[in-house]
């Protein structure tokens, strides 16, 4: 998955963040209403801040501890973004933005799907979403995420405040692969 450098779907190119998308990274994650889904996303959201958080994800990438692509649609460039970032225990876990005039319209969902179509062999994945975004949720399932019936209180910057947040997991290669020598070995 860390050598992989674009994922093509059929309206969507996925590829590595540039510094050149920090306008609209800032942009889209100004918007209250993004950044208030977002764990880690201030309000206001400064070019500055999104340049920095540029450099840190591809830093992280280089590590090889996370990998994170912006979802890039033909004649509009960065709308979103997703990533996996790792975890303990061989896990990952999946979060995505997407710009407000975005939502609504099936990219995250298609997104998700090409992305994991290569991130599920990482391991096993887990997400989360704040109990008041379902159709989050929704994107998430429709990807092949299960409920764990687990929730936790979790900081949000961009809304100051803690929210809940339901946990769901995704089963990876490796996992699958596990549980059917389980099953072999019986």
């Amino acid at each position: 998955m860390r050598d992989i450098a674009e994922i093509r779907t059929e309206r969507l190119w996925l590829r590595r963040l540039r510094l050149s998308d920090a306008p609209r990274v800032a942009r889209f994650c100004g918007d209250p209403g993004v950044a208030g889904m977002i764990l880690y996303a201030p309000t206001p959201y400064l070019g500055i801040a999104a340049e920095g958080w540029i450099m840190s994800v591809n830093a992280c990438a280089q590590a090889g501890r996370d990998v994170v692509f912006a979802a890039d649609l033909d004649g509009e460039g960065l709308i979103g973004v997703i990533g996996a970032h790792a975890g303990r225990d061989d896990k990952y876990e999946v979060g995505y933005w997407f710009g407000r005039p975005y939502w609504g319209r099936g990219l995250a969902t298609e997104t998700l799907t090409g992305f994991l179509a290569h991130a599920r062999k990482l391991g096993t994945l887990e997400a989360g979403h704040f109990v008041d975004n379902p159709a989050s949720g929704r994107v998430l399932q429709k990807g092949g995420f299960a409920y764990t019936g687990e929730s936790e209180n979790l900081y949000s910057l961009g809304r100051g405040e803690r929210v809940a947040c339901r946990r769901m997991r995704y089963p990876g290669e490796r996992t699958c692969a596990a549980a059917q020598e389980a099953v072999v070995a019986r």
